[in-house]
């Protein structure tokens, strides 16, 4: 419980959007549990918005060491 509680703080700028694909992966399973190929499309496009939204902070982080760096 507190490695989960730590994650969301410190993620907290991404906790919207996992839980919008939370959300929206439990909708989209069927009962039989599959998906559609339409819903499947909507949860990875809603995947790789979390992962970009990860990214950012990490390549700004690069970024700037790189020009530290070159100093």
């Amino acid at each position: 419980m507190f490695k989960a509680i730590r994650l969301a703080i410190r993620y907290q700028h991404v906790l919207p959007l996992a839980i919008d694909l939370i959300k929206e992966t439990e909708i989209s399973v069927r009962d039989d549990g599959t998906i559609t190929k339409e819903e499947r499309s909507k949860l990875l496009k809603r995947f790789w918005a979390l992962v970009k939204a990860l990214q950012d902070p990490q390549k700004e982080k690069f970024i700037l060491e790189k020009v530290k760096a070159k100093k």
